[in-house]
């Protein structure tokens, strides 16, 4: 049997091809190991650095940006004529939100102002009328006062002459009894008597006409009673169309709708030539300087957290950017006395669950990246010491 032999030439060229490739390998298992290794050692730093911020600080991971965002509602009914605004516009104080048609309005405060102009005129007119009768009646009621005196004391002059008369009458009968006076004398006694108590009848007589119209001249003057309270009625209804011009210019003032501090114009939820009703929404304002972190932390860590703090705040919307900030409130109920449908347990079967407490945190920094619902990482160290 015939045994074939290797060629030499043969093995020593395999040989020659297998040695280059031994280090390679071994220098592939090396790189291995080395990478293996520096990501242990990797893993291991992450690692405790993680445990280390969660031994030194409270971390919360659900927060959200908050801001004071105001719904901008309509006070008056009517369509859009302006809308200068759209969503993310940055106005100032006082700038232009949204316009609601006025012409009817103020056509209405036109018609009030004339009817408050005809008052005013008809006021002007009686008061005229009540100054002429004022004039016209005082000068006749101080006459008739002065003749009522007059007659008054002529009455008095009169009563003391009759009573001289009087007794005249009576001496005078007396002595022509006696025959101490002839009749001739006592005829004339007689008459005197009777003349002057003609004089007295007619200066009663006068002092009653007198009293007669000073009466009638002192119902002439109760007319300005009539007068003053026509023109305060007419002073009533100008006050009252006074009041509803400005009630219309209210009307007319919400009808411009305006900025009331610098901000920013988050949502429109109108269009123009829309019509509008009352409290209907037109948009959303906000400022971003007057914004927080609103946060809910752990019953079993707000023990640690007191006002004051600093926080470190890491937005989703930027990493790698760190918002300084400070805690400002922490809540005195849990979020789950706030539930609109809350849980009373009625079966008896209970599942102890973790409550979260409410926080605020005011930002260092208002930065206007930052927007009320983003969603934000906080730090807070509570064992940094």
């Amino acid at each position: 049997m015939t045994v074939p032999m290797e060629r030499p030439s043969d093995s020593a060229s395999t040989t020659t091809r297998e040695r280059p490739w031994r280090p390679r390998a071994r220098l592939s298992g090396q790189r291995k190991i080395w990478v293996v290794a520096i990501l242990a050692l990797v893993f291991a730093a992450w690692g405790g650095h993680w445990l280390y911020q969660r031994w030194t600080h409270v971390y919360i991971d659900d927060a959200r940006i908050d801001g004071e965002v105001v719904t901008i509602s309509s006070r008056v009914s009517g369509w859009i004529t302006e809308l200068p605004v759209v969503q993310g516009d940055a106005v100032k104080k006082g700038a232009l939100l949204a316009q609601v048609d006025d012409r009817d309005s103020r056509l209405q405060k036109e018609v009030l102002q004339s009817k408050l102009q005809a008052i005013e005129n008809q006021m002007a007119v009686v008061q005229a009328q009540g100054g002429q009768v004022d004039q016209e009646t005082l000068g006749k009621f101080q006459s008739e006062t002065n003749r009522l005196a007059a007659a008054e004391a002529e009455v008095a002059a009169v009563d003391t002459q009759v009573k001289q008369a009087r007794d005249d009458l009576k001496r005078a009968q007396e002595l022509a009894d006696a025959k101490w006076l002839s009749p001739q004398a006592l005829e004339r006694a007689r008459t005197t008597y009777k003349e002057v108590q003609e004089r007295h009848r007619k200066a009663v007589s006068e002092v009653a006409a007198v009293r007669g119209t000073l009466s009638a001249a002192g119902g002439s003057r109760r007319q300005l009673k009539v007068i003053e309270r026509q023109i305060l009625v007419l002073a009533n209804q100008a006050n009252e169309i006074r009041a509803e011009i400005r009630r219309q210019e209210v009307d007319i003032a919400d009808r411009t709708i305006t900025a009331a501090e610098d901000g920013r114009v988050v949502m429109t939820f109108v269009r123009k030539g829309e019509h509008v009703s009352p409290g209907q929404r037109l948009m959303m304002f906000h400022d971003p300087n007057d914004i927080w972190v609103d946060a809910n932390v752990k019953e079993t860590t707000v023990g640690l957290l007191k006002p004051g703090m600093k926080a470190e705040i890491h937005v989703d919307a930027y990493p790698g950017k760190v918002f300084e900030g400070k805690i400002s409130s922490i809540g005195q109920a849990a979020t789950s006395k706030f539930a609109l449908l809350p849980d009373p347990n009625p079966s008896g079967n209970f599942t102890k669950i973790t409550q979260r407490l409410p926080i605020r945190i005011l930002l260092a920094e208002k930065n206007p990246q930052l927007r009320p619902g983003m969603m934000v990482e906080v730090y807070i160290g509570v064992r940094n010491d």
